[in-house]
């Protein structure tokens, strides 16, 4: 790590998430504020590899494995520290200060981002000259405000059936590439190439980390296609992305909750407006991939499709996906057909606001009234029918409390009563349940989880709290830690300078260094669900005192044995002033 500049290393870990570095590897269900998912490192059917976003590492509870996002990289792919982090230098864009042997030149997925970077640039500049003009006016007519065109670098296709592969040409792009990144297509007729997106408003996509993997473009008029995509590339895949993402993720993180939308233009609005906490599908059918990608964000998810009859299909669609990825999904219907955007345009955020809180319901109530409505008389073959349909949602809910809830509703709704539906429940009641299991294996305690020693909790609570730390050195001093590995993080902590979470930094970096990465990680996860209060403080100290004193006189009675057969004057004198020494100690509490 030495032949590297530190700043890198940290302006990677600020600028990459582990969640979705690990999440490229193991599918990470969110609990509360750790992702857990089977260990990709040791065979287990029980999840007990954890991640925790706020310190960027992850633990194994089952075979020990841990540290930090360079140190995931390094045991997945068996390779050293350097090639980590060059690897991880790549996906966050940080140029190494240093890197003695790193690999000349872009690989093609680097080129490629490049290459839509720059075309991002050349629609943003075309959108905001004279020939953007029709585009930006509609754009504000939307309501879109000036700052939000320039942060989500909002542009502008022009007319020409070559004009970004004339302009990526001169930047020095070759063109195999350029035709590589989607954005022209070779002619069939000829051995030219043209624009995919011509006369469009531009929507670049952004990856998790910021990278620009693809673009959406609408036309301004009524003709069609209304929406085209980027095709598929090496770096961009629409059912894997979700729009708004990149600047929707902390947000989604924070309120452990994300509004599910279907399109750019009612994201863009909704964060506008101060809805951070919003992501659309991209217009399309929601995928099993997106919704495992939310799940590494969020447990739970609001869908706010439009609320024509086309959204309403689609919502009954995506319940399905999401609810088999463990999430807890509710619905909102928005009045009159009217689409999210067109709903804040009319109401403002706060009515907006108020109509989501109070509208809310959950996946099944949707799917109750939604069958419902979908008949055209409630007869026995259609109660039949609408049972049997929403008889394995029921089966499946973690809750008897909640399953006597729906059932009691569905009763109500189909004028039944509630046992005859219970008799249908317990037909499929024997059927395997995999949400439900998997709900079950992640909730857990993590300090009961990882059997934690007495000493990592001290040492955890000491790294935890500044007074804890100078209280317990004060009291019993640095070395009464029994592991080697907890001793040198106790003493380098105590060596550094600065705050406590710039001393924790650094410590982590020196750990990785001295290979403790894992046993740093134990530590920091212990910490941040620790909860130790002053009594058991006082209680160790005065535990640990005890068993020094209890020590010492033993070292006493052993000396007093040794004069009795073998001591002169000098060894008595020796013990007496020792021995009054040991005694003020005692009277001061000092003991060491």
């Amino acid at each position: 790590m030495t032949a590297f500049d530190d700043r890198d290393v940290r302006e990677i870990s600020e600028r990459l998430d582990i969640v979705d570095i690990v999440g490229e590897t193991v599918k990470l269900t969110r609990k509360g504020n750790r992702y857990w998912g089977l260990c990709p490192f040791h065979a287990e059917k029980t999840p007990s590899f954890s991640v925790t976003p706020d310190r960027n590492m992850f633990y194994c509870f089952g075979c020990h494995a841990g540290g930090d996002i360079f140190s995931f990289v390094m045991k997945r792919d068996n390779i050293d520290f350097r090639e980590a982090l060059e690897f991880l230098a790549a996906r966050a864009g940080v140029k190494l200060a240093s890197a003695s042997g790193s690999k000349q030149g872009s690989d093609r997925r680097k080129k490629v981002i490049e290459i839509n970077q720059a075309a991002a640039e050349f629609y943003h500049h075309i959108l905001l000259s004279p020939q953007g003009k029709p585009a930006l006016e509609y754009l504000y007519k939307r309501g879109i405000r000036k700052e939000t065109v320039i942060a989500y670098k909002l542009g502008y296709a022009p007319g020409e059936w070559n004009a970004v592969e004339e302009y990526l040409l001169k930047k020095g792009f070759p063109q195999e590439q350029v035709k590589s990144s989607g954005l022209i297509k070779r002619n069939e007729n000829k051995h030219t190439f043209y624009d995919l997106f011509r006369s469009r408003l531009m929507f670049p996509i952004f990856h998790y980390n910021g990278d620009i993997v693809g673009f959406g473009g609408r036309v301004l008029d009524e003709s069609l296609p209304k929406y085209i995509n980027t095709p598929e590339t090496d770096i961009y895949s629409k059912r894997k992305v979700l729009y708004g993402l990149f600047q929707a993720r902390e947000a989604v993180r924070a309120a452990n909750q994300v509004l599910l939308l279907e399109g750019y233009m009612d994201c863009i609005k909704l964060q506008q407006a101060g809805l951070r906490n919003c992501v659309a599908s991209l217009g399309t059918a929601l995928t099993q991939d997106q919704a495992g990608l939310l799940n590494r964000y969020t447990e739970n998810v609001v869908i706010l499709y439009d609320g024509d009859e086309a959204g309403q299909r689609e919502t009954l669609r995506a319940i399905d996906i999401l609810f088999a990825e463990g999430l807890r999904v509710q619905v909102v219907t928005l009045p009159g057909a009217k689409d999210p955007d067109e709903f804040l345009e009319v109401n403002g955020k706060e009515e907006f606001l108020q109509y989501i809180q109070n509208n809310k319901i959950s996946h099944l109530e949707f799917k109750i009234n939604r069958y419902l409505k979908e008949e055209k008389s409630l007869n026995l073959e259609t109660r039949v029918k609408i049972v049997k349909a929403l008889r394995n949602d029921i089966n499946r809910l973690n809750s008897e409390i909640e399953k006597d809830y729906y059932v009691k509703i569905l009763a109500q709704k189909l004028m039944l009563e509630a046992n005859l539906i219970y008799r249908e429940l317990r037909a499929a009641d024997n059927a395997p349940n995999p949400v439900k299991k998997n709900k079950t294996q992640i909730s857990r305690d993590n300090i009961q989880y990882g059997n934690y020693s007495k000493d990592e909790k001290i040492l955890a609570a000491m790294l935890k709290s500044p007074k804890i730390f100078a209280r317990i050195k004060a009291s019993l001093g640095l070395n009464f830690f029994a592991r080697p590995e907890y001793a040198t993080m106790v003493n380098c902590y105590n060596r550094l300078e600065g705050s406590g979470e710039k001393k924790l930094q650094q410590l982590g970096e020196i750990m990785n260094q001295e290979g403790l990465a894992a046993s740093y990680a134990r530590i920091i996860f212990l910490m941040e669900d620790l909860d130790i209060d002053e009594a058991q403080i006082s209680e160790f100290i005065r535990r640990v005192q005890a068993i020094k004193m209890e020590a010492r006189w033993q070292k006493i009675y052993q000396q007093i044995i040794f004069l009795r057969s073998e001591g002169d004057f000098n060894h008595l004198l020796k013990f007496i002033l020792n021995l009054d020494i040991f005694l003020n100690k005692t009277r001061e509490g000092g003991i060491e």
